[in-house]
């Protein structure tokens, strides 16, 4: 059932991934981006980039790449950073490193200008101006001026909140002087006397902004980059075009808003409809018991499997359990190395096979013997030092034949009839919905329709249903289950004995044993001793061993588990620029 969990956690965070995957990029974000652009009359371009950024991790500063396309340079680079009313001067060097503070690097070396701002920062907003000229960027044509600039690259990393471009002429706007932007489709546009204003807002990494700008050619006299021919009405007719086609997709991805909305709509209710008749048909129709029925285990059916059945974790509690329950059943021994030591803690303890296995041990039960005594002792006996370095040395073999314990104890537990195995059909069908909708749920919200959502939502419910069918528990074993947590519960009380006298109050039969391999911590051991006469406990009685594995203190068996489990700390590091693109980013 931990299995199908975590399963289901993983599907959760997939899904995440797609319904956020802007996230991933707002550890750096632009809150304004203001850019006042002035066509000179050599037909260069002034810029000047007013940017506020919001870093939210650490970051040695953040850079500006400046596109070259159709221009002959950038000239005049500054950097200064705005605090309140006060402005700081950065100084343009020739190399810096990560760490370095007030000043810049211009790279060139990729064919665009890449302005590197070093400035540590860390979970705060910084506001950087920077103010540069694009040489010949302006066209003089027969019949007209034209700018035409991408003030915002599709390479950028970094979503914008507001974003805004004036771009001011060297005389007053006439009637044929217009303005044409390209972008998103939230974009306005606006003008004064001699200026034109684009807004775009929440501008999307990898979005690009350019604006086509006309003007009279007698505004550029001193432009170098003249084309001997009339294109004024060429100009209209193409951005007619454009603007017709712009429409057309409009149209079309309202079209698709309300296709994918509609189709979400009904597979969201069809999959909760399916949803809900499942948890109607497939309703528990045992009542819940009351936890003072069960202070005796319920059934006999090995600790290994009443933990699986309860969803408590396998572990080396778990062995311990299976190898007391194999020690009272008369299959295994457990004795000291040096039987009259006094310290039984630090020797090496063995343990003896005395009984051959037989059809009367459950799967799980034989294979921990082959496992142990056969596998990792000489066919007789092993010694708890042994495992230990057998868990060391040889931790491939050791996790396979843990592996398939593991699976030989849910195997038994299927054959008891513990698990419900008819709805397989059924969780198959939920399980191969659930990525339908999921698609379709993300589809839809590409696409500006919210009610993608609902769909994505009752995908994720119907994967979690679909997992909980093929790990369902039968009746009979949902009964069994609230016994054995009844009993859990009865052997939690456990806890509260606090004296050598409340011994005496304990079962002493194999509830303490399937008490061990449900998680029940029983710490009155500790105040035992174990060696005393008086507590007349022999070590050939496997509470005797019971008690001593209960007292906390590291031993072999344990060790030799853990030491399959050690985890490894892995790190890496690394350095250098990452994100941005033509417009704003971080490194």
């Amino acid at each position: 059932m931990k299995r199908n969990i975590y399963t289901a956690f993983l599907f959760l965070c997939i899904i995440a991934g797609f319904a956020h995957s802007v996230k991933a990029e707002e550890a750096l974000s632009i809150s304004n981006w203001n850019v006042d652009a002035s066509v000179l009359e050599t037909g260069d371009l002034s810029v000047i980039d007013d940017i506020t950024f919001q870093f939210d991790e650490e970051f040695n500063g953040v850079f500006r790449e400046v596109v070259l396309d159709k221009s002959s340079g950038v000239t005049d680079i500054s950097v200064i950073e705005i605090v309140g009313n006060k402005e700081s001067k950065y100084t343009l060097v020739e190399q810096a490193d990560n760490g370095d503070q007030g000043v810049f690097v211009v790279d060139t070396s990729s064919g665009n200008v890449l302005i590197q701002i070093y400035s540590p920062s860390e979970d705060q907003e910084k506001t950087f101006q920077i103010s540069y000229v694009v040489k010949n960027v302006a066209i003089k044509y027969n019949d007209i001026g034209e700018l035409y600039y991408k003030f915002l690259g599709s390479e950028n990393q970094t979503p914008i909140e507001n974003f805004t471009v004036n771009i001011t002429l060297p005389k007053s706007i006439t009637d044929n002087s217009k303005i044409f932007a390209h972008g998103p489709l939230n974009g306005e546009i606006d003008n004064s006397q001699d200026t034109f204003f684009l807004r775009v807002k929440d501008v999307p990494t990898e979005t690009f902004v350019e604006a086509r700008v006309l003007f009279p050619v007698e505004y550029i006299p001193l432009s170098t980059r003249v084309i001997n021919i009339d294109n004024y009405s060429n100009i209209l007719q193409e951005e007619a075009y454009f603007e017709k086609r712009r429409e057309e997709d409009r149209q079309k991805s309202e079209g698709r808003k309300l296709l994918f909305g509609k189709i979400s709509i009904y597979a969201s209710i069809i999959g909760l409809g399916l949803l809900i008749l499942s948890l109607v048909a497939f309703r528990r129709k045992t009542k819940s018991h009351e936890t003072e029925e069960y202070s005796r285990i319920p059934e006999d059916c090995t600790p290994a499997v009443a933990a699986s059945l309860t969803s408590t974790p396998i572990n080396s509690t778990t062995i311990i359990a299976t190898m007391l329950d194999l020690f009272r059943k008369g299959y295994l021994k457990i004795d000291n190395e040096v039987s009259n030591s006094k310290k039984t803690d630090n020797k090496d303890m063995i343990i003896t096979k005395v009984k051959e296995q037989n059809d009367n041990l459950l799967s799980h039960e034989n294979h921990f013997i082959q496992w142990y005594i056969n596998d990792i002792g000489n066919g007789k006996s092993v010694t708890s030092q042994g495992m230990e370095k057998y868990s060391k040395e040889k931790s491939s073999a050791f996790s396979k034949s843990y592996t398939t314990w593991v699976k030989k104890i849910k195997e038994d537990s299927i054959l008891k009839g513990y698990y419900d195995k008819t709805k397989g059909k059924y969780a198959t069908v939920f399980v191969v919905l659930s990525p339908i909708l999921l698609i379709l749920g993300i589809l839809a919200l590409v696409f500006e329709s919210l009610i993608g959502i609902a769909c994505m939502v009752v995908s994720v419910l119907l994967f979690i249903n679909g997992l909980s069918l093929y790990d369902r528990r039968s009746e009979y074993g949902h009964e069994q289950y609230k016994k054995w947590i009844g009993f859990k519960k009865y052997t939690k009380e456990f806890k509260s004995y606090s004296t050598i006298d409340d011994f005496s109050k304990y079962p002493h039969d194999s509830s303490l044993i399937y008490a061990l391999s449900l998680g029940v911590d029983m710490k009155i051991a500790n105040k035992l001793d174990l060696s005393s006469e008086s507590q007349s406990l022999a070590q050939d009685d496997w509470i005797y061993w019971f008690l001593f594995f209960q007292r906390g203190e590291s031993n072999s068996f344990d060790r030799s588990f853990d030491q399959f489990h050690s985890d490894s700390d892995n790190s890496a590091s690394g350095g250098g620029f990452s994100g941005g693109g033509a417009g704003g980013g971080g490194f």
